[in-house]
């Protein structure tokens, strides 16, 4: 069980109530005092229980929303308060979707290199510009990506895929071009890590679509 949400029962001097599930809430159960009462399984049947005299009764956020905050424990029919507004931990599928930013922006910083040292060899002077250029922005993208999509909830998930999806468009053109128009000096190496680079980006988008659903509103 990865989710636990504590919740205030003022009972017999203050014990201590808990859920414990999973991200989608299609398992888990309620312990009160270290007892379990309530236990569910996919089929959410068994959500009414008995603590000592007491009716106890769970209701689950939808499935299409599985917020945690929405969660709602009740003992004979009088509501009790979560402890805290919950922050769900990262899933697995949110680390994962920020490794995919992040190894673009690997591929990203290779290209890069590679125009840094095609100013050197040819002098050119574009290739500068686009070497510091795209280090800057993958430097950027670095910092702000892997750290949206890991801790900024369904939030920053949605803006690491927005930002994905532009970067795609921008990698997939550049490596077009130097596919299509490459220079005579230039090996084949800015063109193959623009398109590394715009792989991982697309997946990231893809990708993003389980991340999102796996967490739960900031």
């Amino acid at each position: 069980m990865s989710l636990e949400v504590p919740f205030s029962v003022d009972l017999d001097g203050g014990v201590r109530a808990s859920f414990f599930g999973d991200h989608l809430f299609s398992s888990g159960r309620v312990e009160i005092a270290g007892e379990t009462v309530v236990r569910f399984d996919e089929r959410r049947e068994g959500l009414i229980g008995r603590w000592r005299d007491r009716v106890v009764r769970l209701e689950l956020p939808d499935r299409e929303a599985p917020d945690p905050n929405r969660l709602a424990l009740y003992i004979d029919d009088v509501a009790v308060p979560q402890v805290r507004h919950v922050r769900m931990k990262p899933s697995r599928s949110a680390w994962m979707h920020a490794t995919q930013a992040l190894l673009a922006s690997v591929a990203g910083f290779i290209a890069s290199y590679l125009y840094l040292v095609k100013a050197e060899e040819q002098a050119d002077a574009w290739a500068m510009k686009m070497g510091i250029h795209t280090a800057g922005w993958h430097l950027l993208l670095t910092l702000t990506l892997f750290a949206a999509s890991v801790w900024g909830q369904r939030v920053g998930i949605r803006a690491v895929q927005f930002v994905s999806l532009v970067f795609f468009g921008i990698h997939a053109g550049m490596a077009i071009a130097n596919f299509v128009d490459p220079s005579p000096l230039d090996g084949p190496g800015i063109a193959i890590f623009n398109a590394i680079s715009g792989v991982f980006f697309f997946v990231a988008v893809v990708y993003g679509q389980r991340a999102h659903r796996d967490m739960t509103p900031r």
